[in-house]
């Protein structure tokens, strides 16, 4: 798997060549600088691999198959669990280091507030936060408040130890490392982790990213999903092949079927684990189908879906490491199907049996097709540019010398024309344009949020949770409602996520767009100028809140009176009753946080337009100063002709070089 790594080096290489050839030419330098410090890029460049997945759909198990050996232990609770990266090692962290960051005093501090609200409970700070837990009444847990009791617990009994060292970073050996990713109270405080670590994804330079999971309480941990599904290079979905899917699943597919239009490259691979546990290939095959149309459910269409058993793959690696225990090569001949008397399979068969290889194969297929050619084309670009600038400096250079005085009595003249095209430029039509996007974007938000709420209404008051089983009945119900509302706001949240990366891809188009034009008035004047492409900026997602605006208690009292009991609810029409109710109630409350949002995107973007047009636009003057200055060094009849042939000669041999 080393090409990746491979072409990334020999194209960096290429660049910094062409960099030393034109770095003494004058209106190149600025170039020059531009090919070094993509250079730099390409060889520190590190492709991040993010695993997503509900808890206990295989992720761990997954990824110690991708590495070859028992890496990550099976983590905890997922009300707990940390973000693992496994990472390139490094002089300063070298194979094996491990490096916890822990979460700080107020973040755990939130975190344990948060959790109290499910069940009704108000602290002011960590120490009374970790004291209500007392009181809350183990017997009247709703189902769905279950895991925020797991994690405080799990506070309260790992606190003690790990107080003082809050928001602190520790050094920990492997040991310690997996005590942190499987116990639940070392777990619950770690930030996230990183595991430095030699295996093949590694040494490509890549990051393997474990996520908590798609059905963590952690409320960082959504924004986190979010991040990793922006900005990731590849994206790894796992499901478990006898429960695909959960409904934390569907949450986060919906999500990224929000937002998958966005994504430059299709990067996404979903993974069916535990594919071994089928009877039969038509058996395989129904649950491939399945898995299918639950993600075109949520908008996912033509995925790639692989059918693997990370323990069969897992266990070839151990075998052909010399790994395997006996009871594990107990295993293994009943995955691959040889007894006892006979050898086990070569190591390339075992993993052909498991699936990972076809999985790998794409994987491999995808990386150097579509990530590392995307960098080796813009590598070529800039090869391409320089040579284009240079082939006129020496057309000019050679011109007889009435032609060369004449060019240059007007060039100052052209410069300046050209420049006041660019300025001329008005920014209010991107403005306008990103205004109207913003608004029509968020309206079809509201469209889609109410169209959900039957569904979400649905999950929060059901029949496993809202049954006479001697808890008060109108407590539970209050209980069905608050989790509607949350389920809502987090919808919501999600939804404006989406429509922040959507602006995003919509204002990156409107930057491509004003340097063609900004191309196409420097062509006029300057047919050999061509411009460096537009540079996406990195714009931060905003912070979004995860829950309604205040809404007092009494609010949705009318819709709480259409309960009476669950027989009623259920079989009656009670349950039509408060859903309509509720949708009434919610118009006001929904319209109030989109009009918030859309403060929220319109501060944002308002300023990205602005940063981009100011970039962009100074870029541009900057490429004509310096290509007019080169214009004046090549009618200069001191210039050295031969040596700018040499460099357009080698400039020429470098782009044709193969790249294999």
């Amino acid at each position: 798997m080393n090409q990746v790594k491979q072409m990334l080096r020999t194209s960096a290489g290429k660049l910094r060549h062409a960099s030393e050839l034109i770095n003494q030419i004058t209106g190149l330098k600025q170039q020059a600088q531009a090919m070094t410090e993509r250079a730099q890029r390409m060889e520190e460049n590190r492709f991040t691999v993010a695993l997503f997945g509900a808890f206990s759909a295989g992720k761990s198990s997954f990824a110690n198959a991708l590495m070859g050996d028992m890496v990550l232990p099976v983590s905890p609770n997922p009300t707990t669990a940390a973000i693992n990266k496994i990472m390139p090692p490094t002089d300063e962290y070298p194979h094996g280091t491990v490096r916890v960051v822990l979460k700080s005093h107020e973040s755990i501090e939130q975190d344990v507030l948060r959790s109290l609200e499910v069940f009704g409970k108000q602290a002011h700070d960590l120490t009374s936060g970790c004291e209500a837990v007392s009181s809350i009444d183990i017997s009247d847990i709703a189902p769905n408040a279950k895991p925020h009791y797991t994690f405080l617990k799990a506070v309260i009994k790992g606190l003690p130890e790990i107080e003082k060292h809050l928001g602190q970073e520790l050094l920990v050996d492997e040991k310690e490392f997996k005590k942190f990713v499987a116990k639940e109270e070392k777990a619950c405080f770690a930030d996230y982790i990183e595991l430095y670590y030699t295996c093949p994804l590694t040494e490509q330079g890549m990051v393997l990213v474990d996520t908590p999971g798609a059905d963590s309480i952690n409320a960082r941990h959504t924004g986190v999903a979010f991040e990793y599904l922006k900005n990731a290079d590849v994206i790894l979905f796992v499901t478990y092949y006898n429960h695909a899917f959960a409904q934390a699943d569907r949450e986060f597919l919906l999500q990224m079927g929000r937002v998958k239009d966005t994504f430059e490259l299709d990067k996404m691979f979903f993974i069916v684990n535990a594919a071994d546990l089928a009877q039969n290939d038509d058996e395989l095959q129904d649950v491939l189908t399945h898995v299918e149309k639950n993600l075109l459910s949520c908008g996912i269409r033509h995925p790639r879906i692989y059918p693997v058993s990370s323990q069969t793959a897992l266990l070839a690696h151990l075998h052909k490491n010399g790994k395997l225990t006996s009871s594990s090569e107990k295993i293994y001949r009943q995955r691959v199907s040889v007894n006892e008397s006979e050898p086990l399979p070569d190591f390339h068969e075992g993993l052909k049996l498991s699936g990972l290889d076809k999985f790998e194969q794409d994987f491999l297929h995808f990386t150097i097709d579509g990530l590392a050619h995307m960098a080796v084309a813009a590598a070529e670009g800039e090869i391409n540019r320089a040579r284009t600038i240079l082939a006129e400096f020496l057309d000019l250079s050679q011109q007889g010398e009435t032609v060369r005085e004449e060019r240059r009595a007007h060039l100052e003249e052209e410069r300046a024309t050209v420049i006041q095209r660019v300025q001329a430029a008005q920014i209010s039509s991107v403005t306008r344009f990103m205004e109207q996007e913003r608004v029509e974007l968020l309206y079809y938000v509201k469209q889609r949020l109410f169209l959900r709420l039957s569904e979400l209404f649905s999950q929060a008051f059901n029949p496993s949770v809202l049954k006479d089983d001697g808890r008060n009945l109108k407590k539970t119900a209050q209980a069905c409602l608050d989790d509607l509302l949350r389920s809502i706001g987090y919808d919501l949240a999600q939804e404006m996520r989406a429509t922040s990366l959507r602006l995003e891809k919509v204002l990156h188009k409107e930057g491509n767009k004003r340097i063609q034009a900004w191309q196409h008035d420097v062509k006029e004047t300057f047919h050999g100028l061509l411009l460096a492409p537009y540079t996406q900026q990195q714009i931060e997602t905003p912070a979004v809140p995860e829950q309604l605006k205040e809404i007092s208690t009494q609010y949705f009292q009318p819709a709480l009176q259409a309960f009476k009991n669950p027989r009623d609810f259920f079989e009656g029409e009670g349950k039509t009753k408060m859903r309509e109710i509720i949708e009434k109630l919610l118009q006001e409350p929904i319209d109030q946080q989109l009009a918030w949002g859309n403060q929220i995107l319109e501060g944002v973007f308002t300023k990205a337009v602005a940063d981009m047009w100011q970039k962009e636009q100074a870029k541009v003057e900057e490429q004509v100063d310096e290509y007019v200055n080169g214009l004046l060094a090549a009618l200069d009849s001191n210039i050295d002709i031969a040596k700018l042939q040499a460099v357009q000669a080698e400039l020429l041999s470098i782009s044709t070089e193969s790249v294999s």
